[in-house]
C-alpha cells in the first residue's frame, strides 16, 4: 500500500504545525476563513493516506492526545526518520476510550444508598464532557466518534453496576436512568448539543442489548424479593391468628395485594411492555402463595369447624380474603398466565368456607327443628344461630353472603320437617291453622336474618299458606310454579315440591298432573323430576 517518503512527510508537518499549534482546533481548522474536508468523516471513521488523502487533511495523533491530555503511549505510529507520529487506522478511539474512560466516577461501594446519586454524576459527566470537547473536536470529524466512546462506555459501566445490584430497588433506578434520563431533553437530548445531534448518533443495538440483561436482572430480583415478602405474610398469618378488630381481619390480603401490585406499579413507569413482564412474574407467586394459604387454611377452617364454640370470625376472613384477592386478580391479571388458575383455587376455597359454616347451620337446624314441629316451643333457633354470626362493624359483605346462604338452608329444612309431619299434629301443637302459623314463622325468621344481614333477599313462604287454602286444581297449577321456584332457590333437592303437594293431601294422579304443568312451564322435564313423578 502506498505511503509518502519520509520527505514529503516532512514537509507537510512543517506546513501544518502552525495550524495546529493553537489549543483551539477550530481555529486552526479554518483559520483563512475557507472550510477545509475533514480528514475523518462525520461518524469517526478512520480515513487515511492509504486510501488516497492529501497530506494536509491527516490528523495529528499528537496534537489530538495534547487535546484530550492524554498519552498516545503505544499507539504513536513513530516514522522511522523521527518525524512526527500519523494516525493509523483506531488510534483515535483508542485516545477517546482512555480518556472517556479517565472521566467517569468511581461506581459507589453502597449502591443501596448512593445509586441514584452517582447516575447523577455520570450524566453530569457525560454532558459536560461532549458540550465542552464537541465543538473542539467538530473540525476534525471526531463528533461521532466521541459520541460513540461515551455512549460504550456508558453501557459498560451499567453493566458493571447491574452485576453487583441485587435488589429490585436498584434495577429500576438503573432501567429508568438508561431508558428515560439517557435519550432525554437533560443529557443527549440537551438544547446546548443541538448542533451535534448525538442522539441521532448513538448505537440503539447496545441500548437493546444492555435492557434486555437489566430485565433478566430485574425480573430475577423481583421474583427473589416478592417470594420472601409473601412468605413472610403467610408466616405473620400462621402466629398471629386472632382476629379482634378489622385490622387483623383486612390485613392477609391488603399485605399480599400491595406487595404484588408495587413492582408492576414501578415497571409502568419505565415501560408498558416492563409492566406486562413484572406483572407476569408476580402473579405467578401469587399462585405460589394463593396455594400455600389455600392449603394451610382449609385445615385450619376443618379443625375450626369440629369445636363446640365455633369462631366463625376466621371464616368470614377466609371469604373476605379469597374474595379481594380473586377480585384483584380478576381486574389486573386478565390475560397474565396462570391467573386463571388462581382465580379457581380461590373460588375453590370460598365455596369450601361456605360449605363448612353451612354444614354448621344444617346441623342446628336440623337439632332444633326436631322439637320446633312438635311442640308449641318457638324459635330458639334464632339464639343459636346469633351467638355464631354476631353482627360485627366490619365484614358486613360476608356476613351478608353467609346469612343469606344460612337463610336458604333453614327455610329447606323448615319445608322438609313440615312435609313430614302431619297437619293433624301440627293443628294440635301450633294452631288449626297451619298456613296462618307458616306465614307467621316466615316472617319472624326474615325479620332475625335481616337484622344480622340488612337488605338480605326474603325467602317468601306465601305460597305455602296459599297451598294449603288452596280448593281448586287448577290453581293449583299455578300456585306449583310458584312454589318450584321457591324450592328451587332453597335447595337442589328435587323433592320438596312433591312432597309438599302430597304433604297438602294431592291425589298421586293430581301430582303428576301438576308437575307436567309445572316442567312445561319451566322447560322440559329434567331426570330427577321425572323420578319424582315415578315415585308419586
Amino acid at each position: 500500500m502506498y505511503r509518502l517518503p519520509s520527505r514529503l512527510l516532512r514537509q507537510r508537518n512543517e506546513l501544518r504545525t502552525p495550524l495546529l499549534e493553537n489549543n483551539n482546533v477550530h481555529d486552526a481548522y479554518d483559520q483563512e476563513g475557507s472550510r477545509h474536508d475533514n480528514p475523518l468523516d462525520q461518524n469517526g471513521l478512520d480515513i487515511h493516506i492509504e486510501q488516497g488523502l492529501q497530506p494536509e487533511e491527516e490528523a495529528s495523533l499528537q496534537k489530538l492526545a495534547e487535546l484530550l491530555k492524554v498519552s498516545p503511549g503505544v499507539t504513536s505510529n513513530t516514522c522511522q526518520d523521527g518525524c512526527c507520529p500519523s494516525m493509523r487506522p483506531g488510534d483515535h478511539v483508542h485516545l477517546m476510550q482512555t480518556f472517556v474512560s479517565q472521566q467517569f466516577p468511581e461506581p459507589p461501594t453502597d449502591l443501596d444508598q448512593d445509586l441514584g446519586e452517582h447516575l447523577k454524576k455520570v450524566q453530569g459527566t457525560v454532558l459536560c464532557e461532549i458540550r465542552t470537547l464537541g465543538p473542539r473536536l467538530e473540525p476534525l470529524g471526531l463528533v461521532g466518534c466521541l459520541i460513540d466512546c461515551f455512549h460504550r462506555h456508558t453501557f459498560d459501566h451499567l453493566q458493571n453496576l447491574l452485576q453487583n445490584t441485587n435488589s429490585s430497588k436498584n434495577s429500576f433506578v438503573l432501567m429508568k436512568w438508561s431508558l428515560k434520563k439517557y435519550l432525554s431533553q437533560e443529557l443527549l437530548g440537551h438544547s446546548d448539543l443541538r448542533k451535534m445531534e448525538p442522539i441521532q448518533k448513538v448505537d440503539l443495538l447496545l441500548l437493546t442489548e444492555w435492557g434486555e440483561k437489566a430485565k433478566d436482572k430485574l425480573l430475577k430480583n423481583v421474583q427473589k424479593e416478592l417470594r420472601e415478602s409473601l412468605h413472610n405474610i403467610l408466616h405473620n398469618e400462621r402466629t398471629h391468628e386472632r382476629c379482634d378488630n378489622e385490622e387483623d381481619y383486612v390485613r392477609l390480603y391488603v399485605d399480599a395485594i400491595q406487595c404484588v401490585d408495587a413492582m408492576p406499579k414501578e415497571a409502568q413507569k419505565i415501560s408498558s411492555k416492563l409492566y406486562d413482564y413484572v406483572q407476569e412474574v408476580c402473579f405467578q407467586e401469587l399462585l405460589v402463595f394463593v396455594r400455600s394459604y389455600v392449603s394451610e387454611q382449609a385445615q385450619r377452617l376443618e379443625e375450626k369447624a369440629k369445636m363446640d364454640q365455633q369462631q366463625t370470625i376466621h371464616f368470614l376472613k377466609t371469604l373476605k380474603t379469597c374474595k379481594e384477592l380473586r377480585q384483584h386478580v380478576q381486574a389486573k391479571g386478565s390475560g397474565t398466565p396462570g391467573c386463571g388458575e388462581t382465580v379457581a383455587v380461590l373460588e375453590n376455597m370460598e365455596a369450601f368456607t361456605l360449605k363448612l359454616l353451612m354444614n354448621f347451620v344444617a346441623d342446628v337446624t336440623e337439632k332444633h327443628f326436631q322439637r320446633f314441629f312438635c311442640s308449641d316451643t318457638r324459635w330458639g333457633l334464632f339464639a343459636a344461630v346469633e351467638t355464631h354470626f354476631p353482627k360485627l362493624s366490619y365484614g358486613a359483605d360476608e356476613q351478608k353472603r353467609v346469612m343469606d346462604e344460612a337463610y336458604k338452608v333453614i327455610v329447606g329444612i323448615y319445608i322438609k320437617h313440615l312435609t313430614k309431619t302431619k297437619r293433624s299434629k301440627l293443628e294440635t301443637c301450633w294452631s288449626p291453622n297451619v298456613g296462618k302459623t307458616v306465614a307467621e314463622d316466615a316472617e319472624q325468621l326474615h325479620s332475625f336474618i335481616s337484622g344480622l344481614a340488612p337488605g338480605v333477599q326474603k325467602r317468601n313462604l306465601q305460597s305455602i299458606t296459599e297451598l294449603l287454602d288452596c280448593t281448586c286444581n287448577e290453581a293449583l297449577k299455578f300456585i306449583a310454579i310458584d312454589l318450584r321456584a321457591l324450592c328451587l332457590s332453597l335447595s337442589e333437592d328435587a323433592d320438596l315440591l312433591p312432597a309438599l303437594l302430597r304433604w297438602k293431601g294431592v291425589s298421586k294422579g293430581t301430582v303428576r298432573e301438576v308437575l307436567d304443568i309445572v316442567d312445561h312451564n319451566s322447560g322440559p322435564r329434567s331426570g330427577s323430576w321425572f323420578f319424582c313423578l315415578v315415585c308419586c
